[in-house]
Parts: structure tokens; sequence; C-alpha cells
């Protein structure tokens, strides 16, 4: 029987240590990880492996239930596969092991609580978003380029002395960026031109 630990992060800003060290100080005898999302359809190349690894009588451990997936569909899916597998799946921390009949019971509910949350976070977040919208708030990005910063690249553009390359870039802007603000009426030859 081996025991293989799971670690997972969304980004590359997170660090994987801490779960690194727990899994191994927990018994595992191998970790995968991977860093991306744990929704369905993701890529998640060392989950792969680690399943194609698993054999009877083999556990899965990782720290928390959400390493392992987003959707209670998801995480009942993955409970039936090792079940059927003969695969104990142990989160450390509920102190989870479904190698038991009442830690598969506690894993289910915990897997439809987990998902329940994440639709609360959700609602919760397009509520706040349509409470701002409602008071005048626009969400999104902050608009890169002020009306001041227009104006003044518009003014230079007018003059005629500068490239609109060394235009954005004196605004801090792409050109791209620089175009969508300006009223360049159709004289976009001037970059050739000038350039």
């Amino acid at each position: 029987m081996a025991i293989l630990g799971y670690a997972r992060v969304s980004t590359n800003d997170q660090s994987l240590d801490r779960q690194l060290d727990e899994l191994i100080t927990a018994g595992a005898e191998r970790v995968y990880s991977d860093i991306g999302s744990g929704k369905k359809g993701a890529l998640r190349p060392q989950w792969d492996e680690l399943l194609r690894s698993l054999r009877s009588g083999d556990a899965l451990m990782v720290t928390e239930l959400s390493r392992l997936g987003r959707s209670t569909s998801q995480l009942s899916a993955l409970a039936d596969d090792l079940s059927e597998r003969k695969i104990a799946l142990r989160i450390l921390n509920l102190g989870i092991d479904t190698g038991t009949p009442s830690g598969r019971l506690v894993y289910s509910i915990i897997a439809a609580v987990a998902e329940m949350e994440r639709d609360l976070l959700i609602e919760r977040t397009n509520s706040g978003l349509a409470a701002s919208r409602a008071r005048g708030r626009k969400g999104g990005r902050k608009r890169e380029f002020s009306p001041a910063a227009v104006r003044k690249a518009q003014e230079r553009y007018d003059r005629g002395d500068l490239s609109v390359s060394e235009i954005a870039r004196l605004a801090g802007v792409s050109r791209q960026t620089l175009y969508r603000y300006l009223d360049v009426a159709g004289d976009r030859n001037r970059e050739t031109t000038s350039a």
C-alpha cells in the first residue's frame, strides 16, 4: 500500500511549500503537484499522472478538500472512482479517511457544503456588483488614460511633430490604446512617414 500526496495552487504567485511539508509529515511517500485551476477541464498533468499511478489498496492524500476540485459532482465522481478502485482518500485538515464508512459519509456532506459556499460567494459578489452599478459605479479596470492625458496626446498628434509611437511612449500607453482615444480622422499614414 502506497500513500501518494497531491498539492495544488492556483497561480504562480502562490507557494506549494506548506502543502508539501504537511503531506510529507503525514506520511506521503511521493507528492505530485500542479499549478493551475481546480475547475473541471483545467489542465493538471501531475493530477492525471497521480490518478494513473494509484493502485488498489493505495491512499490519496491532500491537505484540503479544495485541492481536489470545485463542485459536488466533480468531488462525488472522484470519490466513486476511488472507491471502485479500492483507493482511500485522506483529507488532512478535515481528518477524513474514506477508507471508513463514516469517512465516506462526512466526505459527501463536506463536498456539498463546499460547493454551496462557493455558490454563495459568487452570489454575494454578483449582488455587490449590481448594487454598485445601481449607484452609478462601473466595475472593471481603471481607465489607462485620463481625460487630461488624452487632451495632451491629441494636441501633440495635431501638431504633427511626433510619431504616434513617440506620443504613446510619452503617455505611457501602447499605440493601440492611443489610437482608441485619438481623433485621427483617417490620418494613420503619419506613423509610417515619420517613424
